[in-house]
């Protein structure tokens, strides 16, 4: 798809990540994107800041659109789409970021011969990591999603997967960077109590954290290989995995994801 134009209906903090990263992207130029939101101070401001088209209307924003990208939050869901359906050009591809929304409930909206795409993206948009899930309907192809998923590698990665695997994707994924986050905390406080200055411990862990993702992708080898590199027999390695273990904090990360994954369905 050359030059396609995209059509943001929402234009909340996630969309302005990925409209950030698509400005930034070599394959996409702002005047592609238009975006339409309830705010007008916020069409305002994403114009501002980034140079897309900001529109007045969803009738004007999806107008000639190739791509539409809603992006609204998932309680408004039903009633921004079904004002959409009139709008809305034929054989336009429908990509919709909003949670808990599945593709039948699009469907049902939008009706049944729709092009429909859904995403749940990644919430590391401004470091340009993480992963992205996507899944399509029948109607739409591999090769029409193709752009699709080029936009959302303006902010990351993107992982094609059954959309009944959405909710744990979401609890595993998107949530993921706050489990970690809350490990390297436990690892600055650490730090601090051992006797390194706050930025000390905090830098160190930093270090520590992006060079072993590094080291782990770089080589292919399993966690537990490195490990065993690392703990020399009656060592300080082997005695901090040691005291983990007792402790059952792989047992308490894995029931961590399961508690999060229940919740997301709860909220589905």
């Amino acid at each position: 798809m050359t030059n396609p134009k995209i059509a943001f209906i929402g234009g909340g903090n996630m969309a302005e990540g990925i409209v950030r990263g698509m400005i930034g992207d070599d394959r996409f130029n702002a005047r592609q994107v238009h975006v339409y939101d309830i705010n007008p101070q916020r069409v305002e401001y994403l114009q501002k800041e980034y140079g897309i088209i900001g529109e007045v209307s969803m009738q004007n924003a999806v107008k000639n659109a190739d791509i539409v990208i809603f992006a609204v939050r998932p309680q408004e869901a039903h009633t921004v789409g079904v004002q959409l359906k009139d709008f809305m050009p034929k054989n336009c591809i429908f990509v919709s970021i909003c949670a808990s929304v599945s593709i039948a409930t699009l469907e049902q909206m939008l009706g049944r011969s729709s092009k429909i795409v859904r995403i749940m993206p990644n919430t590391l948009t401004q470091a340009h990591y993480g992963y992205s899930s996507l899944c399509r309907n029948a109607n739409t192809t591999a090769e029409e999603a193709k752009t699709v998923i080029e936009i959302m590698e303006a902010i990351g990665r993107v992982m094609e997967i059954p959309e009944d695997m959405f909710d744990a994707f979401t609890a595993y994924s998107c949530a993921g960077p706050a489990y970690l986050l809350y490990i390297m905390r436990s690892m600055i406080d650490a730090g601090v109590h051992a006797g390194f200055s706050r930025q000390q411990a905090r830098s160190i862990t930093i270090e520590n954290m992006i060079g072993t993702a590094i080291k782990l992708n770089q080589t292919d080898m399993h966690p537990y290989e490195i490990l065993d590199t690392m703990t020399s027999p009656g060592g300080v390695g082997i005695e901090a995995i040691y005291t983990m273990e007792q402790e059952g904090i792989g047992g308490s990360i894995m029931r961590s994801f399961q508690e999060a994954a229940r919740r997301v369905k709860e909220l589905s």
